[in-house]
């Protein structure tokens, strides 16, 4: 769950801060290389291709973030305890009577 937590939040910082400054790398790369120069979309005022690249950015950058923070943390130390059934004690809280 925190995993989740990680991913919206780095994503949302990184749409906005792309917003921002337009040449961050991979999405400005991405954008240019396959980039339409008849389009002149406007979204809020804000171009298409600008929108494309920050989402481009926002999710490579995010998964990164996301796969570092995970590895960082390690798998979870909970011991799970396993319902066992021993046979012939009649007095054990999961015994079968």
């Amino acid at each position: 769950m925190l995993g989740v937590i990680v991913f919206l939040a780095s994503f949302l910082f990184l749409f906005i801060s792309t917003l921002l400054f337009p040449g961050v790398p991979p999405g400005s790369l991405l954008v240019d290389f396959f980039g339409n120069s008849e389009t002149n979309i406007l979204l809020a005022g804000i171009s298409g291709d600008l929108l494309v690249s920050a989402l481009i950015n926002g999710l490579c950058w995010s998964v990164i973030v996301t796969v570092v923070y995970l590895f960082w943390k390690g798998p979870d130390k909970k011991k799970k305890d396993i319902p066992v059934w021993v046979p012939g004690y009649a007095k054990s809280h999961n015994s079968r009577d």
